[in-house]
C-alpha cells in the first residue's frame, strides 16, 4: 500500500496507524520544544517534514511560531488546512520543483505538497528548528541518509531538532521491521544519518504514553 492509499484509509476512518491525537500529549511535546528552541515565537520558523495532518503543527501556529510542512499526499495537506479554520490560502507553484505550496493569509504557515527528499533551494538555511514527528519511523533505512541531508541543508547553524520515535522492548530483534520502526540514539546518530551534521543534545526518555506496545521517546539534536 502506497502513502496515498494509506491516507485514503486513514481519512475514511480506517486503521489510524500510529497517529497521536491526544491534546495532552501534544502539550507535553510542546513543552520540550519551548524549553529547547530559544527566542520569541514570532521570530522562529519551524520545519515539519512528513507532517500529514498532525495537529501539533497547528498548535505551533497557535503558539505564535511560523510553520512550514512538507507532505507527499494532497489529501493529508487538505486535512491539515482544515485545522486552520475559515481562512484564505494562496496556491503557489513558483518554486520550480513541481511542488505546490499553500500559503496562509497570515504569512506564518506554508503547507507544501511534494516529496520531502527533493532538493528545494528556496528552503536552504531558512529554519530555526525542525519538528521530526516519527519521520524515521516511517522511512526505510536506505532513504534516511537523503532525508537527513535535506534537513541539514534547510536548517540554520545551531538550529534545534525535536525528534520523536518509537522504541520497542525487544529492539534488537525487531529494529528492521516496520513502519513504524523501533529506533535508538545509535540509529539516529549514525554517520550516514543525523550524525553527519548534528550533535546529540539530550535524550528525553518516554515523552508521553501511547496505545501501541512500545515507547514514544524524545530526542534533542543541534545543527553543527
Amino acid at each position: 500500500m502506497g502513502w496515498s492509499d494509506t491516507w485514503s484509509d486513514i481519512l475514511s476512518g480506517g486503521n489510524q496507524r500510529w497517529k497521536v491525537t491526544c491534546k495532552e500529549s501534544h502539550e507535553e511535546a510542546f513543552s520540550h520544544v519551548q524549553r529547547h528552541v530559544k527566542g520569541e515565537p514570532s521570530e522562529i520558523s519551524i520545519l515539519c517534514p512528513l507532517a500529514g495532518d498532525d495537529p501539533f503543527v497547528h498548535l505551533l501556529f497557535q503558539k505564535g511560531y511560523s510553520v512550514t510542512t512538507i507532505d507527499l499526499v494532497p489529501a493529508a495537506v487538505e486535512a491539515m488546512k482544515d485545522q486552520f479554520g475559515d481562512c484564505k490560502w494562496t496556491k503557489d507553484e513558483s518554486g520550480g520543483d513541481g511542488s505546490i505550496a499553500w500559503k496562509h493569509e497570515s504569512g506564518r504557515a506554508t503547507l507544501i505538497v511534494g516529496d520531502a527528499l527533493q532538493k528545494r533551494p528556496q528552503l536552504v538555511g531558512r529554519f530555526d528548528a525542525v519538528y521530526d514527528k516519527d519521520c524515521f519511523g516511517a522511512l526505510d533505512k536506505q532513504i534516511r541518509q537523503a532525508f537527513c541531508k535535506r534537513m541539514a541543508e534547510y536548517m540554520k547553524k545551531d538550529a534545534i531538532v525535536y525528534l520523536e520515535c518509537k522504541l520497542r522492548e525487544n529492539h534488537d530483534e525487531v529494529k528492521n521491521i516496520g513502519p513504524p520502526f523501533s529506533l535508538t540514539k545509535k540509529d539516529l546518530m549514525e554517520d550516514s544519518n543525523y550524525g553527519a551534521s548534528f550533535d546529540y543534545v539530550q535524550g528525553l526518555g518516554s515523552v508521553y504514553e501511547i496505545t501501541m506496545p512500545m515507547k514514544q521517546t524524545g530526542h534533542i539534536l543541534i545543527r553543527k
